[in-house]
């Protein structure tokens, strides 16, 4: 028992050293405190006091609190860079030596600062406004683009879907798209006239409310009786507000792919004259980008067609053919548009076809570019009914005459 208590002993008097020497090792840290007042002179709370180690890169932060008071324990000897945010104000100070056994606190004041020559406090404002500004319209921006991925993501599903499934997923893409355009609009008011983003976050407010009108033309087409008009109204507010966004973006900075989203977007609003004027002007500006004026004919051919106005797509769908002779959709939906402008007239007891001119050459020409392609097998079709219809059809009255003699 004895030796184990000698044995005891020793250890704690082999302890006693290291013990001894532990603040030596603490004492190589030291501390900053502070006192920080505002442009008025009075104690300010709430600021933001970065120091950063000069040699080494140790940042450490901290907030004064509601005397504007501030401190920092456990730094590192050595020479500091110290910084202060806080709302509207943003100065760097001179470096700060911290010394062990330093205790004097940093006094800041900004409003003996601001008196110095060569400080403008208006200067600095705007700065920190303009830089606080470009941040949050930053991130609203980010979250615009985040939600509008994720809703165009889900086209491809909802083409697939039916029934309820389809119902769900509208109204999925519907809410995203509501969040993309809330998101941009607050991006917008975040940037100035002059600012080069502003034009971008235009596009993608422009494409965030065709978005929305896609999604309204499809849930029109389940849409009951009493739904339908307010339905419609929506659609035509939806690219209207995406032709309205597009065109600030082109008064800011004009592009003939901007021009072509204008042309669609206004070709849904039911502004046809617009819409071929706005891709008029896509091809003026942009002779050699025949993509965007050719692709803005053929949208515009597009919703004329899918609306029913068959008679007005014959003209921009003429026009896609002229700039691209090699698009075998547009020469298709040309025959199309053709088609439905047939008209007849009594010739000799017979109801005779008025087939108008270009109306098998755009079949034929939309075979001979893709002979298997999804529009071949309609091609084929329309070209062996037109070709009936050269023929003549008897009329009621010439049948009768037939059969009385």
């Amino acid at each position: 028992m004895k030796a184990r208590v000698l044995q005891c002993g020793a250890l704690i008097l082999f302890l006693i050293p290291l013990l001894l020497s532990a603040p030596q090792a603490m004492a190589q840290t030291g501390q900053l405190s502070g006192e920080v007042f505002d442009l008025q002179g009075q104690p300010y709370p709430n600021v933001t006091v970065t120091i950063t180690k000069k040699d080494t890169g140790t940042v450490y932060t901290v907030k004064t609190d509601k005397d504007g008071k501030f401190i920092q324990l456990g730094m590192q000897l050595g020479t500091y860079a110290v910084n202060f945010k806080a709302d509207k104000i943003g100065y760097d100070l001179p470096q700060v030596s911290v010394e062990l056994g330093e205790t004097a606190p940093l006094v800041v004041n900004f409003k003996e600062i601001s008196a110095k020559p060569g400080i403008d406090p208006e200067a600095e404002r705007k700065r920190a406004e303009a830089e606080s500004k470009f941040t949050g319209m930053k991130a609203h921006f980010e979250a615009g683009r985040t939600a509008l991925t994720a809703a165009d993501a889900l086209r491809d599903q909802i083409r697939a879907a039916s029934g309820q499934q389809l119902a769900d997923l509208l109204a999925q893409r519907n809410s995203g798209l509501t969040t993309a355009i809330n998101e941009f609009q607050q991006a917008q008011q975040g940037a100035n006239e002059k600012d080069k983003n502003l034009p971008v976050i235009l596009d993608n407010l422009g494409a965030a409310y065709t978005g929305a009108g896609e999604v309204d033309r499809m849930m029109l087409r389940s849409a009951s009786a009493d739904q339908r008009e307010t339905i419609k109204a929506k659609v035509t507010s939806d690219y209207g507000q995406a032709a309205t966004a597009l065109q600030k973006a082109i008064d800011l900075q004009p592009s003939a792919s901007r021009y072509m989203q204008l042309g669609t977007a206004l070709a849904y609003a039911g502004k046809f004259s617009d819409a071929t004027t706005a891709c008029d002007k896509a091809a003026e500006l942009e002779p050699t980008n025949v993509a965007a004026s050719e692709g803005c004919y053929k949208n515009i051919g597009i919703v004329l067609t899918n609306t029913n106005n068959m008679k007005e797509a014959v003209a921009p769908l003429q026009k896609a053919t002229q700039l691209n002779p090699k698009d075998a959709q547009a020469w298709f939906l040309l025959g199309s548009a053709l088609v439905n402008t047939i008209d007849y007239k009594q010739e000799g007891g017979k109801e005779v076809a008025v087939i108008p001119p270009g109306t098998a050459e755009a079949f034929q020409k939309c075979l001979e570019l893709e002979p298997t392609g999804p529009h071949a097998a309609d091609a084929k079709s329309s070209l062996d009914a037109l070709q009936q219809m050269s023929g003549g059809l008897p009329t009621k009255e010439g049948t009768k005459k037939k059969k009385s003699g």
